[in-house]
């Protein structure tokens, strides 16, 4: 491989290699991704089917783990993508969807270690030893029927 190649491909990868993205076991409940193509790693999460109906409270509560002591590492929990397009989503029969926003990452991503939600618990991951950190959030959605017209629902 050339110098140029490698120089090329370090640049290119450099800020993606070495994150360590945990292992979960809540594939139907939870993602990571990216925000808007930044740098900046978020958390979402997907309420089952079931739990939508026309006049719904939505009470989530996720705990996330560092290993080793760490300052803040989650943002708040927010509707996602936004309280708008979450209202148009929920029309359409998709998911009702939180997010958060993971902060000062450097070499991994926070652990989720259990979500609920509306007190049943959808998931739940084996704990990081001590020494850890950890924050539990909490985020209420309410989500009601204004009329059966189209996109009619508001959160």
């Amino acid at each position: 491989m050339s110098i140029t190649l490698f120089a090329l491909l370090v640049l290119c990868a450099g800020p993606t290699l070495g994150l360590l993205v945990p292992q979960h076991y809540c594939d139907e409940h939870f993602r990571y991704a990216m925000k808007d193509k930044q740098q900046t790693y978020i958390g979402i999460f997907s309420a089952p089917d079931e739990a939508i109906n026309s006049n719904t409270v939505l009470n989530w509560l996720a705990t996330f783990e560092m290993q080793g002591k760490r300052d803040l590492f989650v943002g708040s929990m927010n509707t996602y993508p936004n309280k708008n397009e979450a209202a148009i989503n929920i029309v359409r029969g998709m998911p009702a969807e939180v997010f958060v926003e993971f902060l000062n990452i450097t070499n991994a991503l926070p652990k989720l270690t259990s979500l609920y939600l509306n007190d049943q618990l959808l998931c739940s991951n084996e704990e990081y030893p001590f020494p850890k950190t950890r924050i539990t959030l909490r985020h209420q959605m309410t989500i009601r029927v204004k009329n059966k017209g189209k996109y009619s629902s508001y959160i």
